[in-house]
């Protein structure tokens, strides 16, 4: 089908200072990801957020002084609401025709319902992960996703996060042989910010091993492709779901991949995420050394030399709203991250809790 065109009925604020077109964007969520996401559009010179919904009049009127979030933030406390509508539901929200693509940020049990609603309204979707909390669940979002004239984006930013572009790069170029180990790292405290708690109910947020875990599941999915058994083990936490997971992934050329992820560490440890490639010929490792967000990608060649491997600007977040942005100026659906790659990786998830409730690991058919 033909994706959603530019809505010609627009101001004059609406338009660049080209005369083209701006993409008319609608938040719906205000809490820590609808803010990260607001900054990064307002940023831009070819988007404005013109619509806002979230069910606390405060924040959907612009009222953001609460700090939130696990990483840095720079938004206003106060918003300028100037040319900005505010919303108390969604389907307010998408009766704004200036609104051409719907940002999906409110707690993860509404994903699948809120994307498929806005994919049928005729709008571009931005949904920040996990794409939902059941692999049935992304089943109707991938129908709605393959029959709308719009395009679907899953929020899972590590595909775009610069560090692990270059190791994917690198991995794929085969310059340092075949990959031997993966070890993905990703750990944090538990989210106390989020409104109301939701992310602390495993019934909204599906705990840490679909808030979190998620993003370094679809990312080995993504260099190595599906593994032939899953191993895994979890304890519960405070959301009442599995807050810590440990899994091991086989791969019939013997490879294997270990990942690490949970929100049960002590109030105020420090947001860790890690990579570890070893393939045949050097190593690649980041973060080394922390912070968590920034740094050289390190190689670690076999005949014991060293280098820092420059990586690009930015982070995941600003490379996926980017690489979405790209392809629909251009008219194309997302082919990097596609409906289909998100659903795989609830579906890698629920293969995990399959192999944590039996004992067992699980061999995928």
């Amino acid at each position: 089908m033909e994706p959603v065109r530019y809505n010609p009925a627009r101001s004059e604020d609406d338009e660049r200072q080209d005369g083209s077109a701006m993409v008319g964007v609608g938040i719906c969520g205000c809490g820590f990801m609808g803010r990260t996401h607001f900054q990064i559009f307002e940023d831009r010179p070819d988007t404005k957020v013109v619509a806002l919904m979230d069910a606390d009049p405060r924040r959907r009127d612009g009222d953001w002084s609460q700090p939130l979030g696990n990483l840095p933030s720079r938004w206003p406390a106060r918003l300028d609401m100037t040319g900005r509508t505010s919303h108390a539901t969604v389907d307010s929200l998408l009766a704004d025709g200036r609104v051409q693509l719907v940002v999906v940020t409110l707690p993860t049990r509404l994903h699948a319902d809120v994307s498929v609603t806005a994919l049928r309204a005729g709008r571009h979707v931005l949904c920040e992960k996990p794409m939902a909390l059941s692999f049935a669940e992304c089943r109707r979002v991938i129908a709605a996703a393959e029959e709308a004239p719009g395009s679907y984006l899953c929020g899972l930013c590590i595909r775009f996060w610069p560090q692990y572009v270059t190791i994917k790069a690198l991995v794929d170029s085969g310059r340092f042989g075949k990959v031997r180990a993966v070890k993905l790292r990703r750990l944090a405290s538990a989210p106390q910010y989020s409104h109301g708690g939701w992310l602390m109910d495993r019934t909204q947020s599906g705990g840490a091993i679909f808030d979190l875990h998620v993003h370094d599941v679809d990312f080995a999915l993504h260099l190595l492709g599906r593994p032939e058994t899953v191993f895994a083990r979890g304890q519960t936490g405070p959301s009442g779901g599995i807050d810590h997971v440990e899994s091991l992934w086989t791969y019939d050329d013997d490879k294997v991949v270990s990942l690490e992820g949970g929100w049960c560490l002590p109030a105020g440890y420090p947001f860790e995420m890690s990579v570890q490639v070893r393939c045949q010929e050097a190593t690649l490792q980041w973060p080394a050394p922390p912070p968590a967000d920034r740094g050289p990608v390190m190689l670690h060649r076999a005949d014991g030399s060293s280098e820092a491997l420059p990586v690009g600007a930015g982070n995941g977040w600003t490379g996926e709203i980017d690489y979405f942005l790209r392809c629909l100026a251009e008219n194309r659906r997302p082919a990097l991250l596609t409906p289909r790659d998100s659903a795989e990786a609830i579906r890698l998830v629920e293969l995990e809790l399959e192999s944590i409730a039996s004992g067992s690991a699980v061999p995928l058919a």
